[in-house]
């Protein structure tokens, strides 16, 4: 703060600014100095005041100011502030006038300068190196949540809608681009500075205002209803922007239709940004990516790489309608936003590519993830009270996005789809240009199905966790709150259960008895599943004759692939928790060794995940030997069918497959995978052809294994060649499973400090880094310990993820917890607190598993 007559201050933390002044327009000019690394800025907001005051209070952070100037609109009368106040810890700043303004319309007009940071946040910069070698530098935003004020002063809350107009001063050979398309563009004195003004936006909030500089190629088209898409790429590489095109045409036509409201901007952009902390960003207009987020190399990309953009694509673009178009009134409504865009991308994905079966993958990733984090105790309800910036930040989790998205589901199955999609239309048409809460949402759906929808789902959005039902030998039933734990978890849910009949009925305390009528009719069929197509939020736990019952049916053509899958994962988690013996899951799928015909690619991921998540948590016991050697038997069959090499004009989803299931029998250290493996991987670092997109990681994990200072070495050199987002997080995932000490501490140094790994990207080796063994993870966590004030400075914005997963893993159990927890007593724990306190249950519960299921396990496998 350079201005002599501001003054900072320091002061307790605050939520919302006074209601006594409304943003109505902002007029916003930027010129940011790309070799300086910072810019000058005005704004003028056309406001409304509606009480007297002789202050008006905008939140601002990390900006400087020159100078404030009120006009009253209707007298002209100007007034320069004669103090302005910056609170550091509130981020607000406060204009002070020398008299009282009065209520009415008026203009407060704003110089300003701030910082292109690098920081990933706010207005920000990002270097990358371009075809030529030459290192560049660009500039782009993200505001979401809480950063709009750290590029111009503004009311940063969702409920402050306004309208915003754009100019930006730039060099002449640079392009620039905002949310709206260009009004004007003309070269200023000099000539080499462009003024480009941008048409005013809708009334939106503050945090999807966005604006980029740089230099791109693009690829462009035009969608049935005329609108203009562009995906901005890397000079050199727009043809890797192809498919997301695509992507984005159909998607947009897909919801004009599907929201009964017509996407309303004449043009949307997208755009890869090299340093994106997030996976991707749906400013209204112009949404920013991740470049291995939205670029797909049409000769190199795996199956699941073209399927990421589609899913991350479709996403955000439901967002324009669900966060953009009808906002969220305040972030503890978040899944409002974010679940239904998850539950969005299926349904575009599932129109798109039907011969992807997304829904199937639905249930295994997104479902299943969010069953995972909400049975623990560190978990939240869906709507939660946020006031703090590190509160907001933290509940950008999988219970805002994929518990949202799993409700979202059951209630549209429980409506009717079309009856669902008549009440978003509903919805979506009274709060256009608006904020909106949870309740308005199931008061929308309510009035127009008929059904008390409130009543149904209100329970699950403002309770944590979720029930498992019990179902006796007798018939009868029982419901508690599932934990991972194990232990007996409390609360009430309203219980959709649809039955394979079709039937439907709301297991609540209402109908337990017709619930309980109904399961008795099914006791004499030789087995019987509720839950069908697992579309309810809960698990479900048979008797121990019914789970066997269960085991005969698992092979195909019993069972759909949803309720095969859907069994298999409760029946894991069941074990896991101790509801039930660990070896009843593995009796559940003890014929899958025998299955002779290639199976559904989802069923086999899961299994996968499974097997090698107990194989994690055994390794070191006497008996893990014996488990490999089941391990391999479940997994050779399919193995054997899919063979090695991608087949012509085979479904992609069998690329992941291959993938998974030579990832089992790599952790089962199947003797003929690892030779195979090794094979293919000496061949590619002699030059021959390319390992299998799909099969990259698991190769280049298997050879690791086998030679692990060698193969680190030619890693390393690939990551340094390739400029290929996903081979480059293939490759960081990777080098993170070093498990001797030595050559541990040299790559976590690498991934730290060398400038090669990108802060964005620093997820990707630390997420292996911190749990390759337990030696490797006390070590990751002594040395968080011993660098944590400069782990802060450097990975600011990557806090959470930085600070959880240096220190989850390794040895010592209620010791290790208490360690961390007198740690984080002294220093700071921030916006990384949720994730740590759930890395540390999740440590406990690793531990309080083997000890209670070591000994059942070995007697099962002797």
């Amino acid at each position: 703060i350079n201005s002599k007559f501001v003054t900072i201050m320091s002061s307790p933390d605050k939520v919302l600014l006074p209601p006594n002044v409304d943003p109505i327009r902002y007029s916003i000019c930027l010129t940011p100095d790309l070799e300086k690394f910072t810019y000058e800025g005005t704004t003028t907001v056309s406001v409304n005041v509606t009480s007297p005051t002789t202050t008006i209070h905008m939140h601002a952070k990390e900006l400087s100011f020159w100078s404030a100037t009120y006009t009253d609109s209707s007298t002209g009368v100007k007034q320069d502030a004669k103090s302005i106040t910056v609170q550091i810890k509130e981020t607000v700043v406060i204009f002070t006038f020398p008299t009282s303004i009065n209520p009415g319309s008026g203009s407060l007009h704003i110089v300003f300068s701030g910082l292109l940071n690098n920081q990933m946040a706010g207005f920000y910069r990002s270097g990358y190196t371009d075809i030529h070698g030459h290192r560049k530098i660009m500039a782009s935003t993200q505001f979401e949540s809480l950063d709009a004020r750290r590029a111009f002063p503004c009311w940063d809350e969702p409920s402050r809608k306004s309208i915003f107009s754009v100019t930006l001063n730039v060099p002449v050979e640079l392009t620039a681009f905002s949310n709206m398309p260009e009004l004007s563009c003309k070269t200023l004195e000099g000539g080499k500075i462009k003024e480009i003004v941008y048409m005013d936006t809708p009334v939106m909030s503050s945090y999807l205002v966005a604006f980029c500089v740089g230099e791109f190629d693009y690829v462009q088209s035009l969608t049935e209803n005329g609108v203009l898409v562009r995906v901005y790429t890397p000079p050199g590489k727009s043809s890797s922007g192809t498919f997301a095109l695509e992507c984005a045409c159909k998607t947009l036509d897909l919801y004009d239709g599907f929201f009964g409201v017509e996407y309303p901007l004449p043009k949307l952009d997208m755009v890869g940004i090299p340093e994106f902390a997030m996976g991707a960003m749906e400013n209204w207009g112009l949404v920013t990516y991740r470049e291995v987020d939205v670029l797909v190399d049409p000769i190199k990309a795996s199956s699941n790489q073209k399927q990421r953009v589609c899913t991350v694509v479709t996403h955000e673009l439901a967002h324009q309608w669900f966060g953009n178009l009808t906002t969220m009134e305040w972030w503890n409504a978040l899944f409002l936003n974010e679940g239904f865009a998850r539950f969005m991308e299926f349904i575009s994905v599932n129109h798109l590519f039907p011969e992807w079966n997304i829904w199937n993958e639905f249930v295994q990733s997104v479902y299943t993830l969010a069953l995972g984090l909400d049975a623990m105790k560190t978990s939240h309800p869906i709507e939660c009270t946020v006031n703090h910036p590190d509160e907001i930040n933290s509940i950008f989790d999988a219970i805002s996005y994929a518990k949202g998205a799993s409700l979202l589901r059951m209630v549209s199955n429980y409506l009717g789809d079309d009856v669902f999609i008549g009440g978003i239309q509903a919805y979506l048409t009274k709060f256009s240009y608006d904020n909106a809460k949870s309740g308005d949402l199931w008061s929308a759906l309510g009035e127009f199905s008929g059904k008390d929808v409130p009543g149904m789902m209100v329970p699950w959005t403002s309770q944590t966790g979720f029930p498992v039902i019990h179902i006796s030998d007798d018939g009868s039933t029982s419901t508690e709150r599932f934990l991972a734990s194990g232990e007996k978890g409390e609360g009430s849910w309203p219980c959709p259960i649809v039955f394979q009949d079709g039937e439907k009925i709301i297991l609540d305390d209402s109908n337990k008895s017709a619930v309980e009528k109904k399961i008795k009719t099914l006791l004499t069929d030789s087995f019987f599943k509720i839950n069908a197509g697992q579309n309810g939020f809960f698990r479900v736990n048979y008797s121990v004759r019914q789970w066997e019952k269960l085991a005969d049916v698992m092979v195909p053509g019993k069972l759909s692939t949803i309720d095969r899958l859907g069994l298999i994962s409760d029946c894991f988690a069941l074990g896991k928790a101790g509801y039930i013996p660990v070896t009843v899951p593995l009796n559940l799928v003890k014929s899958f060794g025998e299955i002779a015909e290639l199976d559904e690619y989802v069923i086999w991921q899961e299994l996968s995940e499974q097997m090698r998540g107990l194989a994690s948590l055994y390794k070191d016991e006497p008996f893990f030997p014996k488990f490999q050697k089941l391990m391999a038997g479940m997994f050779s069959k399919q193995a054997e069918l899919l063979g090695w090499e991608k087949k012509e004009g085979e479904n992609e989803n069998l690329g992941s497959m291959r993938a998974a299931v030579f990832a089992a029998l790599g952790a089962a250290d199947d003797a003929g995978t690892a030779q195979t493996a090794q094979k293919l991987f000496n061949e590619y670092a002699a030059g021959g052809d390319a390992v299998q997109a799909d099969l990259r990681q698991i190769v280049y994990k298997l050879a690791l294994k086998q030679d692990e200072e060698g193969v680190m070495r030619v890693l390393m050199d690939l990551y340094r060649r390739t400029d290929f987002p996903e081979e480059q997080r293939n490759l960081m995932l990777t080098l993170g499973q070093v498990q001797n000490a030595g050559l541990h501490a040299e790559v976590r140094e690498w991934a730290l400090w060398s400038g090669e790994v990108r802060i964005q990207d620093i997820t990707y080796p630390l997420s292996t880094l911190g749990s390759s063994n337990q030696a490797n993870s006390d070590s990751a966590w002594k040395y968080f310990q011993n660098n944590y004030d400069k782990l802060l400075s450097r990975f600011n914005n990557m806090w959470p993820a930085v600070a959880a997963m240096m220190s989850r893993g390794g040895s010592g159990g209620q010791q290790k917890v208490d360690e961390i927890n007198a740690f984080f007593k002294v220093k700071p724990v921030g916006s990384a607190k949720r994730r740590v306190e759930q890395g540390c249950e999740a440590l406990l519960l690793r531990f309080g598993r083997l000890e209670r299921d070591r000994k059942v396990l070995e007697k099962y496998l002797n």
